[in-house]
C-alpha cells in the first residue's frame, strides 16, 4: 500500500517548517557567520530572562568564579544562558567546571562539586524540585523562568582569616556584591530600552530583531569595558623571571611571574580617585571606563576575591613579556 510519491509528500511535509526556519538562519552560511548569529540570539535569550540588576549580578557572581546554578524549564535556555556568560566574561576566561545541561543522574553529585562551577538544572525532571530547594550554602541560584538571582550565604573566597570572623567577612563581601550589582545593574538598564520582557517558553526570538540584538551587544560593551579598568595595571605588577645556564642559553626555560598584589590594590584606590592615569591613553576608552574604577575603600573583598581566580591568573601567565618589568 505504499507509494513513493505519497511518502515523499508526506516526508515533505513533516520536514518542510524545519527546513524553512534553519535555512533562514544556518544553512550555506560560513561557520563563522552561524557562531556570530547563535552568540547574538543566546545573548539576547539571556538579556529577556534577567532584569538588568540580576543581569549584573549574575556577571559580577560569574567573574570572582563563585557556584552558580542555572535552572529553566526550557534546556534551550539553559544552553543560551551558559553561551551568553561566557561572552560577557571576555578577555577573561572561565576555567572551572561549566555543563550546561546536567543529567538528571549526576545533579546530586555536581552541585556538591568542591570547586566553582556553572551547571544548567532542567526544573522539569524528577529530582530537579528537591535538589533546588536544598543547595548547598555557597551556590547561587538562577531562575531564568522567574528572572531571579538567588546569592549565596557563603562565597568560595571567603576570607577565613578576618578577625571577626569568616561569617562576617562572608557577610560584608556579600554586601559588596550586591552594591557592585546594583551600581552596575543601573548603567545597564541605562543602556538599554527595555531589556527585559519576562519571557514564555514558547517565545521564539525574532532574527531580524535588531534593536535587541543591538541592545545585548551594548551589555556586553559595557562589561567589556568593566572588566578591562579591572584589569588596568595588571601587567605594570608583574616581574618576569626567567633563569638561563650557560649550557640551557639555547633552551629556555618555562619562566616565572611574581604578582605584586599590594602595588595592584594601590593602583586600584589611586585610578577610583583619578589620580593614576596609563602613561599612554585611548580617550575614547578610558574616559567611558572611569565610571567602573573600584577603590579598595568599597570594593577591598571584591578586588580581594578576584585577586584568588584563576582566570586572572590565566590572563597574566598568558601575558606578553615585554609588558611586564623582566629579570
Amino acid at each position: 500500500f505504499s507509494s513513493s510519491c505519497v511518502e515523499e509528500t508526506c516526508l515533505q511535509s513533516i520536514l518542510e517548517p524545519y527546513l524553512s526556519f534553519t535555512a533562514a538562519k544556518w544553512v550555506d552560511r560560513p561557520i563563522r557567520d552561524q557562531e556570530l548569529q547563535f552568540s547574538e540570539i543566546s545573548g539576547t535569550q539571556l538579556m529577556q530572562s534577567l532584569p538588568a540588576v540580576p543581569l549584573a549580578l549574575l556577571f559580577v557572581t560569574i567573574l570572582l568564579e563563585q557556584k552558580v546554578v542555572l535552572a529553566s524549564s526550557r534546556r534551550g535556555m539553559l544552553m543560551a544562558a551558559s553561551d551568553a556568560i561566557m561572552q560577557l566574561l571576555k578577555p577573561l576566561q572561565w576555567k572551572h567546571l561549566l555543563v550546561p545541561l546536567v543529567p538528571e543522574s549526576m545533579m546530586n553529585d555536581l552541585v556538591h562539586y568542591p570547586a566553582p562551577f556553572i551547571l544548567g538544572i532542567p526544573t522539569d525532571e524528577k529530582k530537579s524540585a528537591e535538589i533546588l530547594s536544598s543547595l548547598p550554602d555557597d551556590v547561587t541560584l538562577v531562575d531564568l523562568d522567574v528572572g531571579r538571582v538567588m546569592l549565596a550565604s557563603e562565597f568560595v573566597h571567603d576570607d577565613s582569616s578576618a578577625s571577626d570572623g569568616p561569617g562576617a567577612a562572608a557577610g560584608a563581601l556579600r554586601s559588596q556584591v550586591l552594591f557592585l550589582a546594583e551600581s552596575l545593574g543601573g548603567i545597564v538598564g541605562g543602556a538599554v530600552d527595555d531589556s527585559w520582557a519576562s519571557d514564555s517558553p514558547l517565545q521564539i526570538i525574532p532574527h531580524d530583531n535588531n534593536n535587541k540584538v543591538d541592545d545585548f551587544v551594548s551589555i556586553r560593551n559595557i562589561c567589556h569595558d568593566f572588566i578591562l579598568e579591572l584589569l588596568s595595571g595588571v601587567h605594570s605588577c608583574c616581574l618576569w623571571i626567567e633563569e638561563k645556564s650557560v649550557e640551557e642559553c639555547t633552551n629556555g626555560n618555562e619562566p616565572a611571574i611574581v604578582f605584586d598584589e599590594k602595588r595592584f590594590l594601590s593602583i586600584k584606590s589611586l585610578r577610583s580617585e583619578g589620580l593614576n592615569l596609563s602613561l599612554f591613553q585611548d580617550k575614547q576608552v578610558d574616559g567611558s571606563r572611569s565610571e567602573f574604577c573600584l577603590g579598595t575603600d568599597k570594593f577591598d573583598l571584591i578586588l580581594d576575591a578576584f585577586l584568588r581566580t584563576q582566570s586572572l591568573s590565566n590572563y597574566i601567565s598568558h601575558g606578553e613579556k615585554e609588558s611586564m618589568m623582566f629579570w
